[in-house]
């Protein structure tokens, strides 16, 4: 059976590790993503060693097509984080 993670469930997990309450293993789940979120806002980067790391990839001004009336429409540019796993973190999903 896979394992679900979410933040509750990391939460959970830095608590019982860290011998703290699930308060202050959410509160620490907190910081870590804010300070990922507040690195990519600024543009920067997120290089979690032997995970992966986090970057903005910048997409360009593109024609769509509105999918209700059909009509030509132009899509604005836009920023979105990109996740490139390590081959650390590739090996491991690899093995059995």
């Amino acid at each position: 059976m896979s394992k679900f993670v979410n933040k509750d469930s990391l939460a959970q997990s830095v608590s019982t590790q860290l011998n703290l309450s699930k308060a202050d293993g959410l509160k620490a789940v907190n910081i870590i993503f804010d300070e990922m979120s507040e690195a990519l806002q600024d543009d920067g980067n997120v290089d979690i060693t032997s995970f992966g790391k986090f970057e903005i990839f910048h997409r360009k001004e593109r024609m769509g097509i509105n999918p209700i009336t059909k009509e030509k429409m132009m899509i604005h540019a836009s920023k979105l984080p990109k996740f490139r796993p390590s081959q650390t973190l590739k090996n491991k999903c690899n093995e059995k």
